[in-house]
């Protein structure tokens, strides 16, 4: 769990700054924040099928 709560810390920390000043980024912006997203998308989802959210 701590791993994932890494993961979603460093989410925030990206994520707050890009949107906050999105008007003045650019199409560039856009698309890499779009990245970003789906490479921790599929990591969450990669974590979960292998079970790693599982409470034991």
């Amino acid at each position: 769990y701590a791993l994932m709560l890494i993961v979603m810390d460093v989410l925030a920390v990206f994520l707050y700054p890009w949107a906050a000043g999105l008007g003045d980024l650019g199409v560039g912006a856009f698309f890499m924040m779009v990245f970003f997203l789906f490479i921790v998308t599929v990591g969450y989802f990669y974590a979960w099928k292998k079970g790693a959210l599982q409470w034991q």
